[in-house]
């Protein structure tokens, strides 16, 4: 177990530190699902005490990213194909809900010119086959972006709390290249959505968008057996 991003950030107190660092490091899938986690092992890496590192584990356990068995030790959680189903419920509501908001919006321009930045350093990433981690979080970067633009911020922070066990699903969807390909031309299609004000096609189009992750999962099931409850 050799945890990445260890660097401790400025103003970034011990706490802070140590439930960033291996919140991250689930997240990134560097520790896996059924991962067992040593604390002594955490704390020597991190040059920390024990205590700071029950503490973490005890709030990721709460986030139902870690879980703790008495007598046996802290794993990594599986991912839990229920909090996933959870997850794309609430994300299909707000998604086709704020891209018709888009599509109302007379001049989006601003928007508009984040969004095809953004779709930019994806494209750059998928050429030049540039690590996936980071296309990944430009993912993720697109769909805050309109969350922001029309102020549902809070609402992003809530689906990103829902979403630990769909976002790993998602990570490991996203590390496939073909399939960073798909996500890139539907991302495109939403930006073209936006543009053409092509509001009667979202909610179908969402739908499938989302639910891509659907007609995979029997495939990641059989490939990371060990990944799932």
């Amino acid at each position: 177990m050799l945890l990445e991003n260890t660097t401790k950030k400025k103003n970034e107190n011990n706490r802070e530190f140590i439930y960033r660092v291996i919140k991250e490091n689930i997240m990134t899938l560097n520790l896996k699902p059924g991962e067992c986690i040593s604390e002594v092992e955490l704390g020597n890496q991190l040059n920390v005490s024990r205590t700071p590192v029950r503490e973490a584990i005890v709030r990721l356990s709460e986030e139902k990213l870690i879980d703790v068995f008495p007598q046996k030790g802290s794993f990594v959680s599986k991912i839990d194909l229920n909090l996933v189903d959870e997850a794309l419920f609430l994300r299909d509501l707000c998604e086709k809900k704020l891209l018709k908001m888009a599509c109302e919006d007379k001049l989006p321009t601003p928007l508009m010119k984040l969004l095809e930045k953004n779709l930019a350093y994806q494209k750059i990433i998928l050429d030049f086959e540039e690590d996936l981690h980071k296309f990944f979080d430009l993912d993720n970067e697109f769909h805050s972006l309109i969350f922001e633009y029309y102020n549902k911020k809070n609402v992003w922070k809530s689906i990103n709390r829902l979403s630990t066990h769909f976002d790993r699903l998602r990570l490991i969807d996203a590390l496939q290249l073909p399939h960073a390909i798909q996500t890139y031309e539907q991302h495109q299609k939403i930006v073209d959505i936006i543009k053409n004000k092509e509001i009667n096609i979202i909610d179908v189009f969402i739908t499938e968008h989302l639910s891509k992750f659907k007609h995979v999962i029997n495939n990641y099931l059989e490939k990371y057996p060990e990944y799932f409850l």
